[in-house]
């Protein structure tokens, strides 16, 4: 017998879920074929690999969608623990992998993962349960705001150490719109902003790669064979795709000519080979995943749910807007998976995590509309 969490499921939300990953499976593969076979005398290597951690995202999405709202809010504290443990474990133990100028990995049992990548959804069902928990006291700054910036900012602090300065903005500014939200006082959240932009340009500009990352992106031409080279790079795939592409596996730019084609410029590929038009398409997949996960938090009653299902919209929207930000020239170069469509193991496993929740919540309203139906 069907459970009636799948049969109440989004189609919409699904479909479109769906839709993403299977336009990144394709687009991993015409991205990253040359480098295989360059790398592992392997044309589908990076296939191969992405294929196995999608299988292992859909049974983490799958028993996202099977858990009960209350299991969930059992476990959210312990398990946030443990991925704060896993973070500190990254930065002070000889298990952080170092790679490209970061330690954002940790090697454990022959398997290596980004913990800053796993804590996304933990962090955001925290936060959601600290907010329910708070009720009204949300709206003082000193009972209800401040213990919950201490905690998440020391969260925030080791993932900027590690350094991955885009994690650590995207998570910060899903933080400030559950607390929106949920009520805090608008005079509170301003001065919080005010805090997080004065912040932010200081790290830029006091460390030398985000300083020249940062002019790299006011004018990748000043340097186009240092730092501007991926921009430029990225801004010739975009141009050379047009309205309509090269056509699927066609592209040039992915020759060893755009590093990182097949994870965080990925988008960049699509825009080559696919043009305005595949471009297009993924920007209103992603769209539709953002207004459906509104509407339902809108939708659900539960001010737990509600927040829950915020926090998560927000996150995958956000990301994906500022990968796309990123590859089209509009921001800085942050290091960002395009959610669902990029290479990435952890990325992608705590999206589809953190998707199933949403679906969770989805198949839960039209479970009890359809109730509320029967009896009327």
């Amino acid at each position: 017998m069907k459970s009636p969490r799948l049969r109440y499921v989004d189609p919409i939300l699904l479909g479109s879920i769906l839709l993403l990953i299977c336009i990144g499976t394709v687009m991993v593969y015409s991205s990253s074929s040359l480098m295989a076979a360059e790398h592992f005398s392997n044309h589908a290597h990076y296939l191969k690999r992405h294929l196995v951690m999608l299988g292992v995202g859909f049974i983490a999405m799958f028993v996202a969608l099977l858990i009960p709202m209350h299991v969930l809010k059992k476990i959210s504290l312990p398990l946030f623990g443990l991925c704060i443990l896993l973070l500190l474990t990254v930065l002070v133990t000889s298990l952080g992998v170092e790679a490209k100028h970061a330690t954002r990995w940790l090697s454990l049992g022959g398997f290596r993962f980004q913990p800053s990548e796993m804590i996304k959804p933990w962090f955001i069902l925290f936060t959601a349960g600290y907010i329910e928990r708070m009720g009204p006291k949300i709206q003082s700054f000193k009972q209800g705001l401040l213990p919950l910036l201490c905690m998440q900012g020391f969260v925030l602090l080791l993932i900027l150490k590690q350094p991955d300065f885009g994690t650590t903005v995207t998570i910060g500014s899903v933080l400030i719109l559950m607390v929106f939200v949920a009520g805090a006082k608008l005079e509170h959240l301003l001065a919080l902003v005010g805090s997080g932009l004065i912040t932010m340009a200081y790290l830029i500009f006091s460390t030398e790669y985000r300083r020249k990352r940062f002019f790299s992106f006011l004018n990748p031409w000043a340097d186009p064979q240092g730092d501007g080279f991926q921009m430029i790079q990225s801004l010739i795939a975009f141009e050379r795709g047009g309205l309509a592409g090269q056509g699927l596996g066609d592209g040039t730019q992915k020759l060893l000519y755009l590093p990182e084609a097949h994870t965080d410029f990925i988008f960049s590929v699509i825009g080559e080979e696919l043009g305005f038009i595949g471009c297009a398409a993924v920007v209103i997949l992603f769209f539709i995943v953002m207004v459906q996960g509104i509407r339902l938090s809108i939708r659900i009653q539960d001010q737990y749910a509600s927040i829950l299902a915020m926090g998560i919209t927000v996150l995958i929207s956000l990301q994906g807007l500022f990968n796309m930000g990123v590859v089209m020239g509009l921001l800085p170069t942050k290091g960002l998976t395009l959610p669902l469509v990029s290479y990435g193991g952890s990325s992608l496993i705590s999206t589809m995590f953190s998707l199933g929740l949403l679906l969770s919540l989805s198949s839960s309203i039209s479970h009890q509309k359809a109730k509320i139906s029967r009896v009327l």
